[in-house]
């Protein structure tokens, strides 16, 4: 069971060839592990659902939590079976999902790491998990041919992200919060939709795509007990609620489940 400290090449560096700010990312998130420790911010609900996935798409033995922050999915996959390995661009989150796991009695290899550019070696993992991941980038080709080199002929993706076919997902990440940007997030994170995922990881030998939308419900205090906070809550709820109502089933949740394989 062990944790590596070290910092990442890259969190030294402000923007790299990929175009996206690592060292913002990375600072953000130490800062934000560092300062609230131990917080949930969904209902585990979505983690055991994505874990499901990746056991019913492979009876590999290995899987990577890439961007693992606080550990909640990684868990969920150890009591799938799985031997994991978890991954993020933040020290501090690494270091939590270790104690996240192994204070629930089970093995965790945690590590420091830029998901564009991990320390594996090629084909190592049966499942790699993307949980709130990819839409941190603009560009998903890199992060793909990564994926691609990992993991195993015939291992699985299943991946989570802020869904662009919600028209409420898409005016806060894709306008709102490009034009008046939000403190609670970082600067790269945008909504994606199915068209871009496909196109891009089918290029790099990816296939067999599902597509599905699911909300993940917050907790109630995880922001807080302020009015503001309160209204935050409920006006999420509500719109959420409304989207169920009214939309077709890929574009209910504020998130979009993607599930795809690698090809032999």
């Amino acid at each position: 069971m062990t944790t590596a400290i070290s910092e990442t090449p890259t969190s030294k560096g402000v923007l790299t060839a990929e175009g996206q700010d690592k060292a913002s990312e990375k600072e953000f998130y130490d800062r934000l592990f560092k300062s609230r420790g131990r917080f949930d911010q969904f209902q585990n609900t979505v983690y055991e659902r994505m874990a499901v996935e990746a056991r019913r798409h492979t009876d590999g033995t290995v899987a990577l939590d890439i961007g693992c922050g606080a550990g909640d999915l990684s868990l969920c996959l150890t009591r799938q079976g799985f031997s994991v390995i978890a991954a993020d661009l933040s020290i501090e989150a690494a270091k939590l999902a270790h104690k996240t796991v192994t204070e629930h009695g089970k093995t965790l290899v945690a590590m420091n790491a830029d998901a564009e550019h991990l320390p594996l070696q090629d084909n190592t993992v049966d499942a790699c998990m993307c949980s709130l991941l990819l839409h941190h980038f603009s560009d998903l080709n890199y992060i793909a041919a990564e994926l691609k080199r990992v993991v195993r002929p015939g291992g699985v993706v299943v991946a989570l992200d802020a869904n662009a076919h919600n028209p409420f997902s898409w005016l806060f990440f894709n306008v709102y919060h490009r034009y008046a940007p939000r403190k609670g997030i970082t600067p790269n994170q945008r909504a994606i939709g199915r068209r871009e995922i496909q196109r891009v990881f089918s290029k790099h030998g990816f296939t067999n795509f599902e597509f599905s939308s699911l909300s993940t419900d917050l907790k109630k205090d995880w922001l807080g007990d302020s009015l503001g906070a309160r209204l935050n809550y409920y006006t999420r709820a509500t719109v959420l609620g409304l989207s169920n109502l009214v939309l077709p089933q890929i574009s209910q949740g504020n998130c979009l489940l993607a599930v795809f394989q690698r090809t032999a």
